[in-house]
């Protein structure tokens, strides 16, 4: 029952990110130039889209079946409510190419763009929860080390092959899952032994 409550708790952090993925007053759009050089690559949409399986297996494991459960809880739910205080106050967004072909990634691309918004970008959440989740991991089973990194690394390419997100968007995602993982370690201290 005590479990529950922990992913409750996640569940319900996840909640405003509907509501904050609009336009709000000014909307900064952080493009650098190597932006303008990455192309529109529709087949990374399969692991964008594989993203949201990879988070939700990643908590359910995580929360209900192993000792992790306190660290992630704070980990996840820090992480998703620093990321609100940017969406808020720093709101981004990324202008996105017109799909014209109809090929099936091409579709599953637009349908990224029809079901989110092109808010909330910076920093980016596909970023820093797969970063989380993959630190949780290779802490648990460092032999998956290769192959979830290299799963995660196609997620962070994703974000920037569907246009989705900008360079800056991913490397702060980066440095906020590290920092969110460095102070669950402390902030859940009984609850998991760090090596």
């Amino acid at each position: 029952m005590n479990k529950l409550i922990y992913i409750t708790l996640i569940g319900v952090s996840f909640l405003p990110y509907k509501f904050l993925n609009q336009r709000t007053g000014k909307i900064h759009i952080l493009e650098l130039e190597i932006d303008r050089w990455i192309p529109l690559l529709p087949i990374f949409a399969i692991p964008y889209l594989l993203f949201i399986p990879f988070i939700v297996i990643t908590l359910v494991y995580f929360v209900l079946f192993s000792q992790f459960y306190k660290s992630i809880t704070v980990a996840f739910t820090l992480c998703l409510l620093i990321t609100y205080g940017f969406y808020i106050f720093y709101p981004t967004t990324v202008p996105r190419p017109a799909i014209i072909s109809t090929d099936f990634f091409s579709q599953l691309v637009a349908f990224i763009y029809t079901v989110d918004q092109p808010y909330n970008c910076f920093p980016s959440l596909h970023t820093s929860l797969s970063v989380l989740a993959l630190l949780f991991w290779i802490q648990m089973f460092p032999n998956m080390l290769l192959p979830l990194g290299v799963f995660v690394l196609s997620i962070l390419f994703s974000t920037l092959f569907t246009k989705q997100h900008h360079v800056p968007d991913v490397l702060s995602g980066m440095v906020l899952a590290i920092l969110c993982f460095w102070i669950s370690k402390f902030l859940a201290k009984p609850a998991i032994a760090f090596p």
